[in-house]
């Protein structure tokens, strides 16, 4: 897939609140270096396109539902409550859009001139959410600012930048800048292996080959991952195959048995069987939506 142009088509029901301009050019949006931003809520038909090599990075957190992220590579990964997505700036494009709807998130783009924000990928990742009571936090303080709008006081204007101090203040907190800066090295390296699965996940992704891929021991490997992803290792490749499948079965028309050997299946009834048990439904099932 390659993504020529960015797109945007918001159905009726969905939402979209930007944060003001002039809040963006006060000196705490705009010395952080966020560009644009503001809350989403995507209902079906929902879809956002954004093309590779961007002059901002992207930031997505999701406060409730799930939302679907379809990378140039063919990868696709799902966010849930919590959950917060990095798009570097020169890496790849993707469409995102709400898997269960609506799908409720808080967005950002930051400049790529700005200093303070250490990106995690050098293409795109999952960053860990460090507190979902942080993510609601951010998205209740933003809705604070959105409504400030709404009047005419004198103090709306000292409101909206304590807000604004407050939504940068739990931001960094949530992003951990300085304590997470020792797994910055290992982020890109794992995001690397992922990317390596998603694009080969028939392969044998045993313990031992993705320690090497990355150049960690196994241990190392497993204490990083579930670090990172509070998955271990062979979870994660396990859902990366399964989300993989999952598309091709949904969206581009693939045989149950092409599927299965596209996860790295030997035996049809044990993928049908793992595919249930992650997803509550028959591959069956999924294919007859297409």
């Amino acid at each position: 897939m390659r993504i020529e142009k960015d797109h945007n088509r918001i159905p009726q029901g969905s939402s979209e609140r930007f944060i003001p301009s002039h809040i963006l050019k006060d000196a705490i949006f705009s010395g952080m270096g966020i560009r644009i931003g503001g809350l989403s809520s995507a209902q079906k038909g929902f879809i956002i396109t954004r093309q590779k090599k961007r002059t901002y990075h992207i930031l997505i957190m999701t406060i409730s539902g799930k939302g679907k992220f379809h990378m140039e590579d063919n990868t696709t990964v799902i966010s849930g409550p919590g959950d917060i997505f990095f798009s570097h700036a020169n890496g790849q494009g993707h469409i995102h859009q709400p898997e269960a709807s609506p799908w409720v998130f808080l967005w950002l783009q930051f400049g790529t001139d700005q200093s303070w924000l250490m990106p995690p990928f050098a293409d795109w990742g999952h960053i860990p959410c460090h507190s979902s009571s942080n993510i609601f936090r951010l998205s209740e303080i933003l809705e604070s600012i959105l409504d400030e709008e709404l009047f005419i006081f004198p103090e709306t204007n000292r409101l909206q930048r304590l807000y604004a101090e407050l939504f940068m203040i739990y931001l960094q907190r949530e992003l951990r800048i300085q304590d997470n800066a020792h797994l910055n090295r290992y982020r890109n390296r794992m995001n690397q292996l992922w990317q390596a699965v998603a694009v080969s996940p028939d392969k044998t992704w045993t313990l031992e080959t993705m320690s090497h891929f990355v150049g960690l021991s196994r241990a190392q490997l497993s204490r990083v991952c579930t670090l990172l992803y509070q998955k271990s290792p062979g979870e994660k490749v396990k859902e990366i195959r399964m989300e993989h499948v999952f598309s091709l079965l949904r969206y581009f028309d693939c045989q149950v048995s092409e599927a299965s050997e596209r996860a790295g299946y030997n035996n049809l009834s044990n993928f049908s069987a793992a595919f249930r048990k992650y997803f509550g439904c028959s591959p069956r099932d999924v294919a007859r939506l297409s």
